[in-house]
């Protein structure tokens, strides 16, 4: 490829990126929440207002960087074991770059199917009327349902943030990272002696992104239909990108496997004369003694 080729699809990757950045900037920036009414006497909406568990920053930073090390630390020892004395080619810069710009491709559409749901929907979070504080003369439990504003608390951007439950921000990047890191290990990561190192990071995956959905819920940030909601929106983005974008699945069969190294026995395959001989019938085997015999007496 030339560089006026990959100077042309970098371009055109970026500007695909923008399309899907410039909106999430909008709706931070301009874009106010649907003003969803809510009853005086929701027991729903009535919890404290507590501060998060995990806070947003590390949610971010560990679905960001856990990932981006594994792809950094497996391909270098993949090119390592295949290129051996040609490493950092071209075929490894491109395939790094894939991985990473269909990766970050994914968490930006993840976040931004996230908001469209949340400014669309507006949907209130547990502790919405302990920031909100409303007029008691006007919010009792024979007023019906309110749809103007009777706030009186002083932090807007709270009572303006308790408008954004549905669905969980925590559970869909994080269970987006998660899985696509669990995936890629799966897919990956097939060195003979990691059978258990691999195992393992990607049980402790799971449970970050499983804690961290939990979190939301005992936090009173979300209710639990937004923290599941939000999970299943990260897993199926994370799975298109896998096995449609980042060319994962079909990678791994142009590189070596365990599968059938004859120094694994329970993962060796039986070669093809053992297979014939298998599927050999007994009557098979008494003709050709038979013949031998045959031959034996000419």
């Amino acid at each position: 490829m030339t560089k006026t080729a990959i100077l042309l699809r970098g371009s055109v990757d970026l500007f695909c990126m923008a399309l899907v950045g410039i909106p999430l900037l909008i709706m931070y920036k301009v874009v106010v929440a649907y003003k969803r009414g809510f009853y005086c006497d929701d027991q729903s909406l009535m919890h404290p207002y507590k501060s998060n568990t995990i806070p947003t920053w590390v949610a971010g930073f560990v679905g960001l960087v856990l990932p981006s090390l594994a792809i950094i630390i497996v391909e270098i020892g993949r090119e390592k074991k295949n290129a051996g004395s040609s490493l950092f080619n071209k075929t490894f810069f491109a395939i790094m770059y894939k991985l990473f710009i269909t990766f970050l491709f994914g968490v930006a559409v993840t976040q931004l199917i996230t908001d469209i749901a949340k400014y669309s929907i507006g949907r209130l979070r547990p502790h919405f009327l302990t920031v909100c504080k409303p007029i008691v003369p006007n919010c009792t439990s024979t007023t019906g349902f309110i749809t103007e504003d009777i706030c009186t608390g002083t932090d807007k951007d709270a009572i303006e943030e308790a408008r954004l439950s549905f669905p969980s921000g925590h559970s869909s990047i994080s269970f987006y990272c998660m899985v696509y890191f669990m995936v890629y290990l799966h897919l990956r990561c097939t060195w003979k002696k990691t059978w258990l190192i691999r195992p393992v990071l990607q049980v402790g995956a799971f449970i970050f992104a499983y804690y961290t959905a939990l979190s939301r819920i005992s936090d009173y940030m979300h209710h639990w239909s937004d923290v599941l909601c939000g999970a299943i929106i990260g897993i199926i983005i994370s799975l298109l990108v896998i096995f449609y974008l980042s060319g994962l699945y079909d990678k791994r069969h142009f590189h070596d496997s365990t599968v059938g190294d004859k120094t694994l026995p329970l993962y060796t395959r039986p070669s093809s004369n053992k297979r014939l001989d298998v599927q050999r019938s007994p009557s098979s085997l008494s003709d050709e003694s038979s013949n031998d015999e045959t031959r034996v007496l000419i």
